[in-house]
């Protein structure tokens, strides 16, 4: 039995082999590109079987395209960056020789984004719990864990920290939020209205996809019911009413404790009257 073995439609054998065997096809002889080898195998009775394997030659320099795929549908002017590397047997490997620059990604941008976030995310809590420990250190309480308030002096003391501790990371030291994320409480006209029913609502129950002239804000204002007392959110009441250019009426405990007891009619409060 013998071996013919044929190159793409020559019709000489590259080689002739009593198998099995080996031999070395040198494709530095090749074009590049694709090319079929055909092996004929020939039995001492004349039978004939045949097997072709096709495969492609790629001796000549690599070339990368970036801008423009195959098939790809384009109209007007395309900025195409074509890149060409190649090496020889025994070649040192080195990175730069093969290296075509590529924007970065988007899926890398949206990972940068996110890790971001979550870190500004994560240092704002940090802080938030920071300061209230401070808080807690310094702001004396009663036995039932409400602020005892003696003096006006001291009600604008409490409402200051109460603020900076739980609404100013949002809102900013200057009541003027953060443009498309947190409204203002500057001007605002829930928080300097005669009535301060609303306001204190927002403060209680919290609040979250409302549209404050014309502007939707995302973020949610969360309830602070159940972490301050009643003279805590009076107090910080008070503070944004008659703070930052503010001055409305303000809002006594009492008050407070009546709004607390009597929720919106539909919880959570999601949108203004």
């Amino acid at each position: 039995m013998r071996i013919e073995v044929f190159i793409d439609g020559e019709d000489s054998p590259y080689a002739v082999l009593n198998p099995p065997e080996t031999f070395h096809l040198d494709t530095v002889q090749l074009d590049d590109g694709p090319h079929v080898i055909r092996l004929k195998a020939i039995d001492t009775d004349g039978s004939v079987s045949l097997r072709e394997v096709p495969f492609t030659v790629r001796n000549g320099p690599g070339i990368a395209v970036h801008g423009i795929a195959d098939n790809d549908v384009v109209r007007g002017r395309v900025s195409v960056l074509a890149n060409a590397y190649s090496s020889t047997v025994g070649d040192t490997f080195e990175p730069i020789r093969i290296e075509t620059p590529v924007p970065i990604p988007t899926w890398a941008w949206l990972l940068f984004l996110a890790v971001f976030a979550w870190g500004m995310w994560y240092l704002g809590i940090e802080l938030h719990a920071r300061n209230a420990e401070l808080a807690a250190a310094a702001t004396p309480t009663a036995g039932t864990g409400d602020a005892t308030v003696s003096a006006e002096g001291s009600r604008e003391v409490l409402g200051e920290q109460v603020y900076g501790n739980y609404c100013a990371a949002c809102h900013q030291a200057s009541g003027e939020g953060l443009a498309g994320v947190f409204p203002p409480l500057k001007g605002s006209a829930t928080v300097i209205a005669v009535d301060p029913t609303e306001h204190a609502r927002i403060v209680i129950h919290g609040l979250t996809g409302t549209e404050i002239e014309g502007v939707t804000y995302g973020s949610p204002m969360p309830p602070v019911a159940e972490q301050l007392s009643n003279d805590e959110i009076a107090a910080v009441l008070n503070h944004e009413r008659t703070s930052c250019g503010n001055a409305a009426p303000t809002v006594t405990p009492d008050q407070v404790a009546a709004l607390r007891e009597s929720p919106p009619t539909k919880p959570p409060w999601t949108t203004r009257p």
